[in-house]
């Protein structure tokens, strides 16, 4: 029987996130490299969503969940399960 590692998911909450999202994600990606990773974005008016969208426009690691406003850490834990 054919073994294979388990998948990974990072899920990221993020609220105006935009200073610390870039070098986050890349040192996720440096330690687990083959983990896809979820940002969970409460519209950021900081432009966190838009770095989310163009991250995962040419990386399909990277996905990108926008919600409709500040709607807090515990939703949006739900929301990536």
């Amino acid at each position: 029987m054919p073994t294979s590692s388990p998948r990974v998911l990072v899920s990221l909450a993020t609220y105006n996130e935009l200073e610390n999202l870039p070098r986050l994600v890349d040192e996720i990606q440096r330690h687990l490299p083959d983990a896809d990773i979820l940002v969970i974005d409460d519209n950021s008016p900081d432009g966190t969503g838009h770095w989310c969208d163009e991250r995962a426009a040419s990386d399909p690691r990277v996905r990108c969940l926008h919600r409709a406003g500040k709607l807090g850490l515990g939703t949006a834990t739900i929301a990536a399960m």
